[in-house]
């Protein structure tokens, strides 16, 4: 009994891991770096112009989540408030450590500094920093994804499958559009279907193309 109360002070010191979650390939593959996590934690920002994919298509992601046997929480932040309830959240579930999936822009990164220290939580970005089409390649060694909403005029690449046997490829198209091959700059949002060397695994289909400010985006189902 002694030993039973001593594991669990020492879990409840430890704290939890959280990822930021979207269902996209770079929240996902940020997560497997760091793997096992024991929450997935998706924000809804209420004041952004734009809807986004991985909202719309939450059914999927959630879908996703349990796939790999993680819970999910969705918190609902608000204009002006949005950090206070974000460091709030994390204080009262008590988490040590946030992993999210930043690559090259810094007032993310920042942002998400700041929230992780206000929490008292170490904050894991690992894939900051990185070769956009090495880092490409990295997360197609181990996962497939969907495109599942693009800016206006890239409409050719909604509801395109993104793998390891055509990454390259892919790579080629979008240097001949000049975008940034993860899309960081959000010229495409992705949904990850498939891990590789795991049971993991969505089926889906494009159900609607839809436009939704700058946006085109596709309903899965």
């Amino acid at each position: 009994m002694h030993l039973l109360k001593n594991v669990l002070l020492y879990c409840f010191n430890m704290g939890l891991k959280v990822a930021l979650f979207s269902g996209g390939k770079d929240s996902i593959y940020s997560a497997l770096i760091n793997w096992p996590v024991d929450l997935f934690v998706t924000f809804e920002y209420d004041f952004l112009g734009t809807p986004s994919p991985h909202l719309i298509n939450l059914k999927k992601s959630i879908e996703l989540a349990g796939a790999l046997s993680v819970p999910i929480a969705l918190l609902k932040v608000h204009k002006g408030s949005a950090m206070k309830e974000q460091v709030e959240f994390f204080r009262k579930i008590g988490v040590s450590k946030i992993i999210a999936g930043d690559q090259g822009v810094k007032d993310h990164l920042d942002y998400f500094a700041a929230v992780a220290e206000q929490s008292g939580a170490d904050l894991e970005e690992p894939i900051w920093g990185a070769e956009p089409a090495e880092l490409l390649k990295k997360e197609t060694s181990v996962l497939s994804f969907i495109i599942i909403g693009v800016k206006k005029g890239l409409e050719e690449l909604l509801c395109k499958k993104i793998n390891r046997k055509n990454v390259d490829s892919f790579l080629k198209i979008s240097a001949q559009m000049g975008i940034n091959p993860i899309g960081e700059a959000g010229e495409f949002h992705t949904l990850v279907y498939r891990i590789s060397d795991s049971d993991v695994y969505l089926k889906f289909k494009c159900k609607k193309k839809i436009n939704a400010g700058d946006y085109k985006i596709a309903f899965l189902e």
